[in-house]
């Protein structure tokens, strides 16, 4: 899922790698990489009553990403800073609608000039593509199942410790999000610091997991480094604390 700057540079002409920036437009305008299409957080989510940033309609998602270019024959690379769970939360989102040839970039975008890669402030227009989504349920979990089978799974809370003391999902684990990023100019720490996060929090690879936070974006991100670590069972609850809370489901 990983990719280098090196492996960016070998594929920056790729006529079939789409390249995405999730950072905040404001700096995409400023400086992107060449052939680079611009893609928000507030693109792939749908808001339902209580404010839960829920993963987007079908319909939408196969308009937006084939309006990308992006078919089953593209390779699509997202890149975003580590401290942005944003990038994450899209990289789950391309996961979810079946498109396996996501990857993300190690380095944190805002680096790359540091590793010799010009920008520019030209945008593309992309030719449209027909996006056939392949929806996997595998790794979205919702309230309604969840509420009824806390017990069966390994709940990890994405939050800060002050979130978690102030209420969260019964029989939940804190894990910060913060303690698996990069502080060096990668998004995450290696596969070996997270193997051993992990153990330390006594999270089996034997177990479901099912992940979330306030809006489904840090869970996103720890989403992602329980992959790195090479956990096959793990779930986004994408409705997150906001969505539990606002129907009044069990906390602790």
């Amino acid at each position: 899922m990983l990719v280098s700057v090196d492996w960016l540079k070998e594929h920056l002409a790729d006529t079939n790698v789409v390249i995405l920036d999730t950072r905040p437009k404001t700096i995409f305008l400023y400086g992107h990489i060449p052939n680079a299409q611009f893609l928000s957080i507030e693109q792939i989510i749908r808001f339902d009553e209580f404010g839960s940033n829920l993963v987007a309609e079908q319909e939408k998602i196969t308009d937006l990403f084939g309006s990308l270019g992006i078919d089953e024959s593209k390779t699509v690379l997202l890149i975003g800073d580590a401290m942005d769970p944003s990038v994450a939360r899209i990289v789950w989102t391309f996961l979810y609608f079946g498109h396996e040839k996501t990857c993300l970039l190690s380095a944190n975008a805002s680096d790359l000039q540091k590793h010799g890669l010009e920008l520019t402030r030209q945008t593309s227009t992309p030719k449209p593509a027909k996006f056939s989504p392949k929806i996997n349920n595998k790794i979205r979990i919702e309230s309604d199942f969840l509420k009824d089978h806390l017990n069966d799974f390994v709940i990890l809370d994405a939050r800060s410790s002050q979130e978690f003391m102030g209420g969260h999902l019964p029989n939940s684990k804190l894990i910060p999000f913060t303690e698996g990023i990069g502080y060096d100019g990668n998004l995450f720490r290696d596969k070996g610091f997270l193997d051993e996060l992990f153990l330390q929090n006594n999270v089996s690879k034997d177990k479901e997991i099912v992940c979330y936070c306030m809006h489904g974006h840090r869970a996103s991100n720890l989403f992602l480094q329980l992959k790195i670590a090479g956990f096959e069972n793990v779930k986004l609850y994408d409705g997150s604390f906001v969505e539990w809370n606002g129907k009044n489901l069990p906390l602790e």
